[in-house]
């Protein structure tokens, strides 16, 4: 399955007291290349998300967003433990007795005892059983919008490999043609050398040397290895298209370089216009091929 590098996905909610969003979007990039915002409470988690989401995407930019909102009514985790309260006030009741004070024991003086309790430790993070709750539920959130971003990459994945697919039957049908103008180019290009020598020369030229100086010329015009190359990548093109189940966006590019490469030799050997004609169709094509597979993963 071809999939672009581009895609987006999110998911959304409430996880152990929190509002909770992750977000990512992928983008085009030669290599992998990783981006993470959070918040300071989620960064103990980022590396399993991390590891969550390179595992399914293995090349572009990925950028994950991790929006995090504590609940008004528990934004501080609070609660009261009645132990220590009727301790507290006891505590307090027998000093009052003891000392003979005429103060009356509020709210102030149960606080500075410690009565209420925090959920937040002193470092910002949570208790364990919350902590294991959200890290679960920030990887589910995950795998929710790793399977939007990735249906995403392969709608448009598709749509790239048709396209492709049809650039790459323009490239076939010209291949072909090719082969037909290649077959008489050398006998063309040996006749205008004759009519030039016979211009030149003041006596008949040696039919001898004139059928070497053609052998020659002809062999420097010759591209049957250049079609024949040209014509296996198109074949393995086609292939990593449509029957490979990896990433194919490095192989791709790997196949254009050599299809240039093949396209620049005929250019150079050619001599005849119609067959420069084809070739600068064909740079001009796989120009347009390598702007597609450079969205292609």
């Amino acid at each position: 399955m071809i999939r672009s590098m581009t895609g987006f996905g999110s998911a959304a909610a409430e996880i152990s007291g929190f509002n909770c969003r992750l977000e990512i979007k992928t983008l085009n990039n030669r290599f992998k290349e990783f981006v993470i915002r959070s918040p300071h409470l989620a960064s103990q988690w980022e590396e399993p998300i991390k590891k969550l989401v390179t595992s399914r995407i293995h090349r572009g930019r990925i950028e994950i967003w991790i929006q995090m909102e504590a609940f008004e009514d528990n934004s501080f985790g609070l609660s009261l433990n009645n132990e220590t309260a009727k301790k507290a006030y006891g505590f307090l009741v027998s000093l009052k007795e003891q000392f003979d004070l005429k103060d009356e024991i509020g709210i102030a003086h149960l606080l500075s005892l410690g009565v209420i309790t925090n959920e937040k430790n002193s470092s910002g993070t949570l208790n364990n059983k919350d902590n294991e709750s959200l890290v679960e539920g920030l990887e589910a959130l995950a795998t929710q919008a790793l399977d939007q971003l990735i249906a995403m990459r392969e709608t448009e994945g598709g749509i790239l490999a048709n396209d492709l697919l049809g650039r790459l039957d323009a490239l076939s049908i010209w291949l072909e043609e090719l082969k037909q103008l290649s077959i008489f180019a050398p006998t063309a290009a040996t006749k205008r050398y004759q009519a030039r020598l016979e211009e030149l020369a003041e006596s008949l030229i040696d039919p001898a040397r004139l059928a070497q100086e053609a052998a020659i010329l002809a062999e420097k015009m010759d591209i049957t290895e250049e079609l024949t190359r040209f014509g296996s990548h198109i074949i393995s093109f086609r292939n990593l298209l449509c029957q490979s189940q990896e990433p194919v966006g490095r192989r791709l590019e790997f196949l254009l370089q050599e299809m240039g490469r093949e396209a620049n030799t005929m250019g150079t050997k050619s001599q005849s216009k119609p067959i420069t004609d084809l070739v600068l169709n064909f740079k001009s094509e796989l120009e347009k091929v390598r702007e597609q597979v450079l969205n292609i993963e």
